[in-house]
């Protein structure tokens, strides 16, 4: 029976209430979730005996996947994701406009008069998010907020990701069926800068990142953010522009061997010095944003009080192999022996 039906069923059979819950469902099907009390890891299918219907939190709960948030990071979150919709909108508006200046749509004048007229509320609305992202990331009551602005390069926008996106401090719903808090990418999960990595989809390279049928990925918004952050730390000359800089001279020569795209979409196996420029380029940015964010790690913790430990390179080939370098990079924090 196609999905659609046996959620229509699902809710009839239910008298409209969640499953879960017990509250009423909303009427629209789109507002509703599909559920298998038995899952799909335990070889549940959906079949009408294993098709119940519920409403999306109280899904996202009864899975530990609902992330909890201050009231204040939970604002944040919606200030960013209504800036992230107009600036796609922005994006298509301004991808219009190009494509008839470089004659490859015709547009009839009244639709780029329609075009023009439009993008000037869409940017003006696009400059007052911006605003109040910054006002709700300067009024935060944390102290990395001072530090991380205190970087050059580094603004409000790439810090509102990060509070929102890492739960360093480890701030979570309790798991409805132990009655302790769900480590999802908070204190009990990132004791080490690896594993925020990981938690962005920094810890593999791209063409391992997804997989078909296998969930995860990394969370791409926040690795969005990064990227936009690493390539204004290049054309700025931020003090991670030196993490660049070094990468990319070094996988220029390198005759260790990785995947590369050819440019008709096949993965063939070569040397990094024969690697197309652009694969070297963004190797470099991604090698920026992990040691922007091992940084972060570091910082946030050394103010939580919680303990901090060198990556397994430094520890194991000692100071040349250095990642964590918040002082050097301008960030300001107390003083904090890492531990072994």
């Amino acid at each position: 029976m196609p999905k659609k039906a046996l959620k229509q069923r699902a809710r009839k059979e239910q008298g409209n209430v969640c499953a879960l819950t017990g509250d009423g469902l909303n009427k629209d099907d789109s507002m509703i979730d599909t559920h298998r009390p038995k899952h799909k890891k335990e070889g549940g299918s959906y079949t009408r005996k294993n098709t119940k219907v519920v409403e999306p939190v109280a899904h996202q709960k009864h899975h530990n996947a609902h992330r909890a948030r201050k009231p204040e990071l939970e604002e944040m979150k919606s200030i960013i994701d209504n800036r992230q919709h107009i600036m796609g909108l922005k994006n298509k508006i301004n991808n219009q406009i190009l494509a008839f200046k470089r004659g490859t749509d015709n547009l009839m004048e009244p639709t780029l008069l329609f075009l023009d007229d439009t993008l000037k509320p869409v940017l003006e609305e696009l400059k007052q998010h911006d605003k109040a992202l910054t006002e709700a990331v300067k009024s935060y009551d944390h102290p990395i907020i001072k530090s991380a602005l205190g970087v050059k390069g580094v603004g409000p926008v790439t810090v509102a990701y990060c509070l929102v996106y890492l739960d360093i401090e480890g701030y979570f719903d309790y798991d409805p069926k132990s009655g302790k808090r769900h480590p999802r990418a908070g204190e009990e999960k990132c004791p080490h800068a690896s594993s925020v990595w990981a938690y962005a989809g920094l810890d593999k390279p791209s063409h391992d990142r997804y997989q078909k049928g296998v969930a995860g990925g990394g969370n791409k918004k926040l690795r969005t953010a990064l990227y936009s952050f690493a390539e204004s730390q290049m054309k700025q000359n931020g003090p991670y522009r030196l993490v660049y800089d070094r990468v990319k001279e070094r996988l220029s020569i390198s005759e260790k061997l990785v995947l590369s795209r050819t440019v008709d979409k096949r993965w063939v196996e070569c040397m990094w010095k024969d690697a197309k420029p652009s694969h070297r380029h963004g190797a470099a940015l991604r090698a920026v944003m992990k040691h922007f964010l091992a940084d972060w790690w570091f910082v946030y913790r050394v103010f939580e009080g919680l303990p901090v430990s060198p990556l397994y390179p430094e520890a194991i080939l000692g100071g040349n192999h250095r990642t964590i370098m918040p002082k050097e990079r301008g960030w300001v924090y107390p003083e904090v022996a890492m531990a072994a």
